[in-house]
């Protein structure tokens, strides 16, 4: 959820090696099977309205997502393993039907309240919502965005419409769909998502209303959502608007704004989360100073009192800046506007400051809140240092100018990449960059027993040079 006013968007170009352009089997459709991958010409089949029956999208197609696609009435949608979906053609929207200003939206997929989404990958055939443009041409709005709508809980009083999303058509008519979100079912299943790569969303409708990665709005407990990778989206990563959703092992990549963001209520479970941040993508600012963070939370956007309060628990969380000081971004955490939260077992560094408790956090939040957690900072570790979360913990905390040897992650033995993400390394970054170099240590989202969940191949780090 963003405040300010973005830079231009703008992703180094990676020049590592060439990719295929796509190819069609004997049938006329894409054959993933000879490395079908950007640009994708050919309009293999187009998905434009709303699908209000339910639908299943299968693997040697591209799907092409045209305007914003409502999956409306109950219906699911079932995206069978190896399916890409990208943007195409844009159509025109209006936020208001009495202004002038036209919207043109493209490659946006919004599973709405009662409807529900079965994308099911599995390591070796990702499901993948990616940028239809070649290799090295890639940024960040390419894509739109995937928005999920359930029926759990908020602290609104009547049911907010989710962000990021038009109402009216090019001439002023409503659309006619619902795109609130919330109600009173915290187990409400909208369904699951699972090995699934979301790479350059975002689209900008107007001011404070943008489209992330991955969207949840009221999404219920009973939703199923693993193993999830958002890399250089035009806004957050993740972000959870009220609900009761759980999640785990969930890998943000080189975002503009934040990371983790959570809002309106949010109270669900998370563990095994990556945030790499990633000095060649484009960073939030507001006021003119960076807006971009590991971990957002606000309890909602003026700081109220409302409940259920925002209060995410967050474990095994393994949060990464840079190696060096930077003013391209903000915290590593950032508790705020009355947010609650409970953090541990975690790895923060890298960021100016590691840790912000403000607007009634620092006084509010549950005492020891943030516990058990390795937190590096450049400048300032804690601000406050007196905030009630930091009450009875232990948490090892350091300044050192070479955040490197205080996280104490990378391959054991002989290190030859830094635990720090960047563009340069994309080619040979892997998940042994992020496990821990002491035997037996529980930090972090990567460790010892869980390293076959990270890299059984779903992941991909260079999102610019891939062939999905």
């Amino acid at each position: 959820m963003k405040k300010f006013t973005k830079q231009a968007l703008a992703i180094v170009t990676i020049a590592a090696f060439a990719v295929a352009g796509c190819k069609k089997g004997s049938d006329g459709s894409f054959d993933r099977s000879t490395g079908a991958g950007g640009p994708f010409t050919g309009a293999d089949s187009v998905i434009v309205g709303n699908i209000s029956a339910s639908r299943t999208l299968s693997p040697g197609k591209v799907y092409k997502l045209k305007g914003v696609v409502y999956v409306t009435g109950g219906a699911k949608l079932t995206i069978k393993p190896g399916t890409v979906l990208t943007t195409g053609d844009a159509v025109n929207y209006k936020v208001d039907p009495s202004s002038a200003v036209v919207n043109a939206i493209a490659g946006v997929l919004v599973i709405t309240k009662g409807a529900s989404i079965d994308a099911v990958g599995t390591p070796s055939q990702p499901i993948v919502f990616t940028s239809p443009k070649a290799s090295g041409s890639r940024v960040a709005g390419d894509f739109g965005g995937l928005i999920v709508l359930g029926q759990s809980t908020t602290n609104r009083a009547t049911a907010p419409q989710i962000e990021g999303l038009p109402k009216y058509d090019a001439n002023g008519v409503a659309l006619g769909i619902d795109i609130t979100y919330g109600g009173s079912i915290p187990a409400d299943n909208s369904g699951k998502i699972q090995y699934v790569r979301i790479e350059y969303g975002g689209f900008k409708l107007a001011p404070d209303n943008e489209i992330n990665g991955l969207t949840l709005g009221g999404v219920g407990s009973g939703t199923t959502l693993d193993h999830i990778q958002v890399s250089y989206g035009a806004d957050d990563a993740f972000e959870f608007f009220g609900g009761t959703v759980n999640a785990k092992y969930l890998l943000a990549v080189g975002n503009d704004d934040d990371d983790f963001d959570t809002d309106f209520g949010f109270s669900g479970n998370i563990q095994y989360a990556i945030g790499l941040k990633d000095p060649s993508s484009t960073h939030s600012t507001s006021g003119g100073v960076s807006d971009s963070n590991g971990i957002e939370s606000d309890n909602d956007g003026t700081g109220t009192t409302a409940s259920p309060r925002t209060k995410p628990t967050y474990s095994n969380f393994t949060l990464l800046g840079y190696s060096t000081t930077s003013t391209g971004l903000r915290a590593g955490n950032r508790w705020r506007r009355n947010s609650d939260l409970s953090i541990t077992n975690s790895i923060i560094a890298g960021y100016n400051t590691a840790a912000e408790f403000q607007s009634g956090t620092e006084t509010s939040a549950t005492p020891g809140g943030f516990n058990n957690n390795n937190v590096h900072a450049f400048t300032t570790v804690f601000s406050p240092a007196t905030a009630t979360s930091l009450t009875g913990s232990t948490n090892a905390t350091s300044t050192d100018v070479n955040p490197d040897a205080f996280v104490a992650l990378g391959i054991r033995g002989t290190r030859t990449l830094s635990p720090f993400y960047t563009t340069a390394v994309s080619g040979s970054y892997n998940f042994s960059n992020l496990t821990p170099r002491v035997a037996g240590s529980t930090k972090g989202a990567v460790l010892t027993a869980n390293l076959s969940e990270w890299n059984s191949g779903w992941v991909q780090f260079s999102p610019q040079t891939s062939i999905d």
